[in-house]
């Protein structure tokens, strides 16, 4: 085998060879299918006005930093006005920029200078709650009689009575006590996040006019947020699995989202599900290009960081649940990949190796998930492989699941210490510190004291250095991000598993009209070898390692990733 020293696209004609650097154009596959997405929590992005929070102001000044980084779309996540009880995810007005976010012109100015450099807007939206403070369910808690009290869900009991078992995600009860009604509101999360009822008409209507209006101001689509949570179990009883059972109808949500489907078709827009729980077969019909809802799904099967056991999947469930959904939806689909969002902890230090292998890790993961079949989402500072936050205190923390935990964990017991240590390692506020740009103070998100304390790295990894130095996380990224791009097998070509069966690699292979790649990734500590597949009729194209050119070595290093062409034709 050859290899290219570690260092990728070193050699033009190559580039030429394979089509790197050459626009390719996919006349049979829809924009989102040959795209990378980016997603943006506004919050720390960029402060422009230094009052400690980014805003959108600060997205469209980067805006040259996303086209560096090659990136097709943004995803930004929440900035409409809320009660501020769950980063943004409490709405108060649906159609609306928080004050700290900016103004509908600055929102305005955005999509047009997005648009303007050939990036397409996705925004968030909330279907499964609203915040306790906004207008509907304020008019709803002034009079049981209103016509908004049936756009929340209510149970007659008793203060001291709830009325079933279940819980919120959040932990506790899933229902709170309104004396006024003499009846309980349904919150699948915090308190002050009433869940809706989708059963009622009107707040499927509600929901559609709202799409239309940001149809309307220029967005490119939505990413739906919690639909696998909206139908509720009719009868209230008692489950089995207090925190989950009682939202699993995923069939009943069918008939919410087809009151959805005539606004976002008409408007052609980019629709993203948040679906974590649901089923292969439900996933299959509502990514049916005909006959299904959304054009991506965002599941959670790779991703266990919210269990109290072991947080991290063995690398062999991780082969067998990646590879189930890129079988699953070969034919029937398209998938959503992703390692990384305002909701989980950084990938590095879920996945990888933060403190021995902090970039080579990075770089191997980022190979791993991106050259699979399916759509890149990159999260902010992702492509720099920052680590967890890992905060000295629970004052540190602003994320309410995490205060909430602690203060459970605590009254059951458990030392501060060791939760703590729990929180470093799964909270979602490690992903939500600000975006270092630099190595200034706060690394240059703001010149006044940030919302919430940035990552203790940002004087050793930041835009600034990672963008001038050949070898660093970001360079890689962006070249991945050209191969995905412009490699047509990378894009559409079939994905093959190569089973290792050890809890060290991930191998697969993609293949297209007699053109096959080879995808290996030693993801953990130690060396490993390639004793299940041959490399002898190949070239390295990529490699994490600076490695010898003339070297036959098949021994894979801890943390190494190796993209191969393969001669051979199938």
């Amino acid at each position: 085998m050859k290899a290219n020293a570690g260092l990728v696209f070193t050699n033009n004609n190559r580039l030429h060879k394979f089509g790197y650097g050459r626009k390719r154009v996919m006349g049979d596959a829809q924009w989102w299918q040959h795209a990378v997405g980016y997603q943006i929590y506004p919050q720390s992005f960029l402060d422009t006005n230094n009052d400690g929070i980014g805003d959108l102001a600060g997205i469209q000044q980067q805006i040259d930093y996303l086209k560096t980084l090659r990136v097709d779309f943004v995803w930004v996540s929440s900035f409409y006005p809320s009660g501020d009880v769950d980063n943004g995810y409490d709405v108060m007005k649906y159609r609306g920029v928080a004050p700290q976010f900016g103004t509908l012109a600055d929102f305005d100015r955005l999509v047009a200078a997005l648009h303007a450099a050939d990036i397409k807007i996705v925004i968030d939206l909330a279907l499964n709650h609203t915040s306790s403070d906004h207008p509907w369910f304020k008019a709803a808690l002034a009079d049981p009689t209103s016509t908004y009290h049936d756009y929340y869900i209510w149970q007659p009991t008793t203060l001291d009575v709830a009325p079933n078992n279940w819980e919120s995600v959040f932990g506790g009860s899933a229902w709170t006590y309104h004396a006024a009604s003499q009846a309980a509101y349904l919150h699948t999360f915090a308190r002050k996040q009433p869940d809706l009822n989708w059963e009622n008409p009107a707040v499927r209507r509600e929901m559609s006019d709202i799409i239309q209006w940001w149809a309307d101001r220029g967005v490119d689509g939505f990413r739906l947020d919690g639909v696998t949570h909206l139908k509720k179990q009719a009868d209230f009883a008692d489950v089995a699995a207090p925190r989950t059972d009682y939202y699993r109808d995923f069939t009943g949500v069918t008939t919410y989202l087809a009151d959805l489907k005539p606004v976002l078709q008409r408007n052609h827009l980019f629709t993203i599900g948040e679906a974590g729980g649901i089923d292969m077969p439900t996933a299959q019909r509502w990514l049916d290009p005909d006959t299904g809802f959304f054009d991506l799904l965002l599941e959670f099967d790779h991703v266990h960081y919210w269990e109290n056991a072991e947080p991290k999947l063995p690398i062999a469930a991780l082969r067998q649940n990646l590879t189930r959904w890129q079988l699953a939806l070969a034919d029937k689909g398209w998938n959503a990949l992703f390692i990384e969002n305002h909701d989980l902890p950084r990938a590095v230090s879920y996945y990888g190796n933060p403190v021995d292998y902090r970039r080579r890790s990075a770089k191997a993961l980022g190979l791993w998930y991106l050259l699979m079949k399916g759509t890149p989402f990159i999260y902010q500072g992702q492509e720099l492989g920052l680590p967890n936050a890992r905060f000295d205190s629970i004052d540190d923390y602003r994320d309410l699941d995490s205060r909430l935990y602690y203060r459970s964990q605590r009254a059951k017991g458990v030392s501060e210490s060791k939760i703590l240590e729990q929180l470093a390692a799964k909270s979602r506020d490690n992903a939500r510190t600000p975006f270092p740009w630099n190595d200034e103070p706060n690394g240059g998100f703001s010149e006044h004291q940030p919302w919430i304390q940035p990552t203790q790295v940002v004087e050793r990894i930041n835009v600034e250095r990672e963008s001038h130095d050949p070898y660093s996380v970001f360079t890689f990224y962006r070249q991945l991000i050209q191969l995905k791009k412009t490699v047509p097998t990378l894009q559409k070509g079939r994905y093959e598993l190569i089973d290792t069966k050890d809890d060290q690699l991930y191998v697969y292979r993609r293949t297209y009209n007699g053109d096959n790649w080879l995808i290996v990734v030693n993801m953990s500590n130690e060396a490993a070898t390639t004793q299940e597949f041959d490399l002898n009729p190949s070239e390295m194209i990529v490699t994490n390692m600076r490695v010898d050119a003339a070297s036959d070595e098949t021994q894979i290093q801890p943390w190494e990733a190796r993209l191969y062409h393969l001669r051979k034709l199938e």
